[in-house]
């Protein structure tokens, strides 16, 4: 997605607030401590020759940046002195243009002869950003296409593996440049014990194929001082840190709650990661959607979570644009009562050209299907079992959406975490089961799933001719309530009319 002007205005006003922080730092550190002892360790393993080096790390310690240094003394150097192109690929684009914003930063700091960073298109159509280097050497950052690094030499850098979207690809593609001399980095937190981070990793621990491992956890990176380089960083910044060291170690182990084990100690859960993909789900991320001012009058898929009391009652509206569907409405009640449920629901279906409305008829769902289908036809209206196999063909429903990027969503990291929060698991005989994310119900999930299954049975349009002059008002009651019933026209609103 291309930002405004304004916006890129702004991120690289950002960026530059942080390379002149991250400047001022050095000049208060003593030499050779420009590198935490992780970074360092990480970077000396890479000057020693490793040609594939696989490191499980925490959550945001800045291994990035670190590796961000070794990337420009490479790429800065002459070909005498062991200098090669340095290729980076992050999930998104985003990552790739904070890679190359550290870069600028340590090209900077060592001297290196290097031009300012632009953008680049690989094999016609895949967007890059690079640096380059009067050694003859670059940097470039890509997204996650495996067939950008086709053909490629040099140093690679996959930062986050574990979500990227076709990883198994990625690394075929990346591992094939070991036999013209580069090296390649593969660097991640977990995201489940069977994602293909986690197997490579295991493939390198036990010898299965030839790489170093790494592990760096939360508490390995607080010894080397991560605290201290962060208050020093806050401060620069002029947003000191309130907490001391305990208390700040203390909030962030309770940040990630159920979570921490996995984020921060480097152990990977049994459940093999989220069932949608993170990168793909940043992929239908859109500042567009979510705004229900921005509905076009087009056909119209409604999903409801239904909740009282401990969960949210969710529901959301999606227009089909093309074969898009576009988030407009998405409404949020804890503790909502029916009524005000039905309210809504009922207003967004007197406003829109509602196709079909499913909603959880589990438990509690069981009277208020069957009074949402009296209002407003059972052909329009249906309720779902959210058990077993219905779950897991809402959970596709919404996944297919996802990873063909035939969603669009707001970019709000609640709605993204909720997203993320049910795991899929291996069952007996490669069967899947879907398991919730810790005390995450995932109300919005199962909204966005029910919508998306609505969604998948084509919209037949139809009409009603009359025959002889006659119109509705013409047919017997009888006749024109069955036609309301079939055709959504009932008491509560909706279709009145015969064509659309």
């Amino acid at each position: 997605m291309k930002l405004s002007p304004q916006a890129e205005w702004g991120r690289a006003e950002a960026a530059a607030r942080e390379i002149a922080a991250a400047e001022a730092a050095f000049a208060r550190l003593p030499k050779g401590d420009v590198l935490l002892g992780y970074q360092a360790r990480a970077v000396n393993k890479l000057f020693a020759g490793v040609s594939l080096l696989v490191i499980e790390k925490s959550r945001r310690i800045g291994l990035t940046w670190g590796l961000a240094a070794y990337a420009v003394m490479k790429a800065g150097a002459q070909p005498s002195a062991g200098g090669m192109n340095a290729w980076y690929m992050g999930y998104d684009m985003e990552m790739a243009r904070e890679f190359i914003d550290a870069c600028a930063m340590w090209a900077r700091a060592f001297g290196s002869a290097a031009e300012a960073s632009d953008e680049e298109l690989l094999d016609g159509d895949v967007q890059a950003f690079r640096i380059r280097f009067a050694s003859g050497f670059k940097i470039v950052a890509l997204p996650s296409v495996p067939r950008a690094l086709r053909g490629k030499q040099g140093l690679v850098i996959i930062d986050e593996a574990a979500f990227h979207k076709d990883l198994a690809e990625v690394l075929k593609a990346a591992l094939a440049l070991l036999m013209w001399g580069g090296q390649v980095v593969v660097v991640s937190t977990h995201d489940g014990i069977a994602n293909p981070f986690n197997l490579l990793l295991d493939d390198v621990r036990g010898g299965r194929r030839k790489g170093e491992p790494m592990t760096i956890t939360f508490n390995q990176a607080i010894e080397d001082g991560l605290f201290e380089r962060i208050a020093m960083m806050a401060e620069l910044k002029g947003r000191p840190l309130e907490l001391g060291k305990a208390e700040w170690i203390a909030d962030i182990r309770d940040t990630y709650g159920d979570d921490a084990e996995e984020e921060l100690d480097c152990v990977p859960k049994e459940g093999s990661g989220s069932w949608l993909d993170p990168a793909a789900l940043a992929a239908c991320e859109h500042p567009d959607a979510g705004r229900p001012e921005l509905y076009g009058g087009g056909l119209y898929y409604m999903g409801r979570d239904i909740a009282r009391r401990r969960d949210l009652a969710v529901i959301h509206g999606f227009e089909e644009v093309g074969d898009v569907l576009w988030l407009r409405d998405r409404w949020l009640g804890r503790a909502a009562t029916f009524q005000a449920q039905d309210d809504e629901a009922g207003r967004l279906i007197r406003s829109r050209r509602m196709v079909r409305y499913w909603l959880d008829q589990t438990g509690m769902g069981e009277p208020i299907v069957e009074s949402e289908q009296r209002r407003y036809g059972e052909t329009r209206v249906q309720g779902v079992l959210l058990t077993g196999p219905n779950r897991l063909d809402l959970a596709i429903a919404l996944k297919e959406r996802v990873d063909a990027c035939k969603l669009r969503v707001p970019p709000r990291p609640e709605l993204r975490t909720d997203f993320r929060a049910i795991k899929k698991k291996g069952g007996i005989a490669g069967s899947i089961t879907l398991v919730n994310e810790g005390d995450v119900h995932a109300d919005e999930f199962w909204a966005a799933g029910l919508a998306c299954g609505a969604a998948r049975t084509p919209y037949q349009p139809y009409a009603y001719e009359a025959v002889s002059g006659r119109d509705m008002s013409g047919e017997s009651p009888l006749a024109r309530r069955r036609l309301e019933n079939e055709h959504g026209g009932g008491r509560e609103g909706g279709f009145r009319g015969y064509r659309w």
